[in-house]
């Protein structure tokens, strides 16, 4: 009898054994592991806001191309503690042409540890309507999808002329502007893939683009950034493009092309299509920029 106690109480712990092992499988099987690939151009001041954001989204892990101008503080000194498990950062100042090469690289690096993976800016923040990320991507109509494609929407610039330390969601509310453009979030694990700032530029034929709703997209905006059928209804990203009219300005200074008086002039006017026309913004953009906006018919 005593023997026969012994054995029963190794089958109650072989049959707990097994319950716990196969409850660990069910559970990875229905959690994603997520990350995203990020460049920084100087945005230290909203490294935090943005870390917090996706911290709390669903995303597992952070990889930050540090792209900072050389003389300019790092972002690893800026880092908070509770970060610095979430975050990976590289130094990649001062590359030729270096975001498509560093979000093919980054994908290379983490493809087989992640299921999906976003490439995106830190002036971008990525909305998923009434849900949670990863029950999102759960969804059965993503099965079929290798890139998932989420238009942008433009806040203006609320007519503010300087920044201040309220959060981006503070300052810069709705409505948005609807825009063509995408960025993708892409599913781990293919190979020969090279990206470009919004979404692949080459991978295999058979990959499979889906806007956020999980419809398939023709081949053509298989690689397309901007793609005119917008959509918002389940998922969009809120493009920080313009921030204040002073945030705007250093922007486009730090810009390669930026004393090219041609580029200067379809920026500006883009600008104002978007953003409302004060004296103010015109003095300051005339002043800073050394134009006449007078000449380009603004509305």
């Amino acid at each position: 009898i005593p023997n026969i106690n012994v054995f029963m109480i190794a089958v109650k712990y072989i049959l707990i054994l097994i319950l716990i092992i196969s409850l660990k499988n069910i559970l990875k099987k229905n959690t994603l592991r997520l990350a995203i690939c990020t460049m920084a151009k100087d945005e230290n001041l909203y490294i935090k806001e943005y870390l917090e954001y996706y911290s709390k989204l669903g995303f597992d892990h952070i990889y930050i191309f540090d792209d900072n101008e050389k003389e300019n503080e790092k972002i690893t000194k800026i880092l908070e503690n509770k970060f610095k498990k979430f975050v990976t950062i590289y130094n990649y100042r001062a590359i030729i042409n270096n975001q498509r090469i560093a979000f093919t690289l980054c994908y290379e690096m983490i493809k087989n540890k992640y299921d999906w993976i976003f490439m995106n800016d830190i002036d971008e923040y990525l909305v998923i309507i009434n849900d949670s990320l990863k029950h999102y991507l759960l969804q059965n109509q993503f099965r079929k999808c290798d890139f998932i494609k989420f238009h942008w929407v433009l806040p203006s610039d609320n007519n503010l002329l300087y920044y201040d330390n309220r959060t981006l969601f503070e300052r810069f509310k709705g409505p948005y502007k609807k825009e063509s453009v995408i960025k993708t979030i892409v599913r781990g694990n293919i190979n020969d893939i090279q990206f470009g700032i919004h979404t692949p530029m080459i991978s295999p034929h058979n990959n499979v683009s889906c806007d956020n709703r999980g419809n398939l997209l023709t081949i053509k905006d298989n690689f397309a950034h901007v793609i005119s059928n917008i959509n918002i209804e389940k998922a969009f990203i809120i493009h920080y493009k313009y921030k204040s009219t002073e945030e705007y300005i250093k922007k486009l200074k730090r810009g390669y092309s930026w004393e090219n008086l041609e580029f200067i002039k379809r920026r500006m006017k883009q600008y104002f299509k978007d953003n409302n026309l004060t004296l103010e913004k015109k003095n300051y953009f005339e002043r800073e920029l050394n134009i006449n906006l007078s000449e380009l018919n603004l509305k």
